[in-house]
């Protein structure tokens, strides 16, 4: 899949778009117990906001991948969601920022499909979590639910959801709280790749082994930033050691970059993509990178 610059439409895009107040559909408030403990602060921490900037830049939002999938005719599947009420036993910020990355990625999915009666139950989580994490105050809820239920609104969509990350993440980079755009990425990415390794178990495609395969430079990426904070915090160091075995098949992967001699660098005035990424990846080595995603992924959200 082509890497579009959308910035923060990762983390932002989805799990903003749905969220509301009384999005449990009876307008009442919703429960959810305080953190039984915070991650820690970053400000003894080198946070690199511009290293995390680009991995952000360089990977896929959740609504481009599922939209690589229902290109395909990969029909939709319930089955490769996580289920929202699981959000109810995430008692640390820890576990509710990683869990709000992962409801985002799946409900982008659930809005490229178009499964708007499936909705409901990921706004509840998707609110639970936001409130808890006192990012609410930051997004139209609203405004943005509204443009959600409209293909039509997509682009405006994606202006407002990119606007309302750039102001979360300045509120919480303010507030020694980096951790949180971090560990929200992370959730943003693990569910993405489950995903798309998932589809590509049951129907496998070249197009699909070669979106797998550059993850490979993103996981690379996204380590050392996540590594910042694991001295001081077992949970960040129990996470990059599960990323790490993720990273470990991936390592196996082999990217060669190809200029297309056909395609001019520059076409009157505009810079044009004139290089492609060729992945190579043998099947055995994709039914293990396949295989660990999954283990890594469900004991991220169990």
């Amino acid at each position: 899949m082509h890497k579009k610059c959308l910035y923060l439409a990762l983390v932002c895009l989805t799990f903003v778009q749905f969220s509301c107040g009384g999005c449990d559909g009876s307008g009442n408030d919703v429960d959810f117990i305080p953190p039984e403990d915070e991650v820690i602060t970053t400000s003894d921490v080198n946070y690199n906001a511009e290293a995390m900037n680009e991995v952000i830049a360089s990977f896929s939002s959740p609504v481009e991948m599922a939209a690589l999938l229902k290109a395909s005719d990969v029909p939709f599947s319930q089955k490769y969601l996580m289920d929202p009420d699981k959000v109810n036993g995430y008692t640390s910020s820890f576990k509710r920022a990683l869990g709000l990355g992962i409801l985002s990625a799946d409900l982008g999915y659930l809005n490229v499909y178009s499964k708007t009666s499936m909705i409901l139950d990921y706004l509840v989580g998707i609110r639970k979590l936001t409130e808890s994490l006192t990012l609410g105050q930051f997004f139209d809820f609203q405004a943005l639910k509204r443009l959600a239920t409209s293909d039509d609104n997509i682009d405006s969509l994606l202006i407002m959801s990119v606007q309302s990350y750039h102001n979360m993440d300045e509120h919480l980079r303010n507030n020694q709280r980096s951790n949180l755009s971090a560990l929200m990425v992370t959730g943003v990415w693990i569910e993405s790749m489950y995903l798309v390794t998932q589809v590509a178990k049951e129907r496998p495609s070249e197009e699909f082994k070669n979106t797998i395969g550059e993850q490979k430079g993103i996981l690379n990426n996204l380590l050392p930033i996540l590594k910042l904070f694991k001295e001081n915090d077992k949970h960040f160091a129990d996470l990059v050691g599960n990323l790490e075995e993720v990273k470990e098949v991936l390592d196996v992967v082999k990217i060669t970059v190809q200029v297309k001699d056909d395609i001019p660098a520059e076409s009157e005035g505009a810079i044009v993509q004139n290089e492609e990424s060729i992945v190579t990846v043998s099947d055995e080595e994709l039914s293990e990178i396949i295989t660990v995603t999954e283990k890594i992924r469900n004991k991220i959200i169990n």
